[in-house]
């Protein structure tokens, strides 16, 4: 298993600890125009370590995975509960069980495009202790769920203005249990999905370009049977968050038809993709 950890100083430790619990927790609405200024963290993945800083501003936060080493990884950022140790949570993660997402998981960048080195996801992180996990990827896609980086991260509240409050999306993407709903229309060129996790549980999301002669239902067997030629080009998408969660991801679309997916391969319960959890839309 692969760690990386970033170590501190116990009066860094300290310090830090004093300023998380130093502030209020009041949460304040920013206008639309103050929310587009939310701040970016570049997470860089090499071989074996995780590069990022180890503090950002509590509230809105561009996550950008951003690859340099030989492996292809997805990540996810989650919180550490008040009295637990970073690294149980962490250790919870190995193998990447569906029960480590139920909480505190506020999903992340899935691996980039073929075509691109990084991806991004907008998240609304309150302030206290997270920790970002970086699981390695397959060829076909698959994570490898005892490969992967971890580092801790702390949102603190730096001043009385946390912005809260996503930029208005391209399209709106309603993840339930049992279904996935599409709401919007939009025209080809970068394009900002917002998804929201409506559901009772965690789950995750893959956007896809049907190639052409390839149907939905080619997808949908793809997405259960995991065998064949993959029906779709892979545009990006969201690791699983918990209920509850909203996020955004920016995706290059050009013309022609989608399927939004949930790949979750569950370890408890009929999986996503055991129920065909499939929706579709059109860029013209």
């Amino acid at each position: 298993m692969e760690f990386s950890f970033a170590r501190f100083s116990s009066r860094a430790v300290a310090g830090r600890a004093v300023a998380l619990a130093a502030v209020s927790c009041v949460v304040l609405t920013a206008p639309l125009s103050e929310a587009r200024a939310q701040r970016l963290l570049n997470v860089v993945a090499h071989d074996t370590t995780l590069e990022a800083m180890p503090t950002v501003s509590a509230g809105l936060l561009t996550v950008r995975l951003v690859l340099k080493g030989k492996a292809r990884r997805e990540l996810v950022v989650h919180r550490v509960p008040v009295g637990t140790l970073p690294e149980d949570v962490v250790r919870g993660a190995a193998g990447r069980p569906e029960r480590w997402f139920d909480k505190w998981s506020f999903g992340g960048p899935a691996v980039p495009r073929d075509s691109a080195t990084d991806a991004s996801v907008t998240m609304d992180l309150r302030p206290g202790r997270y920790v970002m996990v970086a699981y390695e990827v397959d060829a076909a896609g698959r994570p490898r769920g005892q490969r992967y980086l971890w580092r801790e991260l702390d949102a603190l509240q730096l001043s009385a203005l946390i912005i809260g409050r996503f930029s208005t999306p391209d399209l709106r993407v309603r993840v339930k249990d049992a279904s996935i709903e599409v709401v919007g229309a939009t025209r080809p060129g970068q394009r900002t999905l917002q998804i929201e996790n409506v559901g009772t549980r965690a789950h995750e999301i893959i956007v896809g370009r049907l190639k052409p002669g390839k149907t939905t239902t080619d997808a949908q067997r793809w997405n259960r049977d995991g065998a064949g030629e993959v029906p779709f080009v892979y545009i990006g998408g969201v690791t699983p968050m918990s209920s509850g969660i909203t996020v955004q991801t920016q995706v290059v679309l050009q013309a022609g038809s989608y399927v939004v997916l949930c790949p979750g391969r569950g370890d408890r319960g009929a999986p996503d993709n055991a129920r065909g959890v499939i929706a579709t839309f059109r860029v013209s």
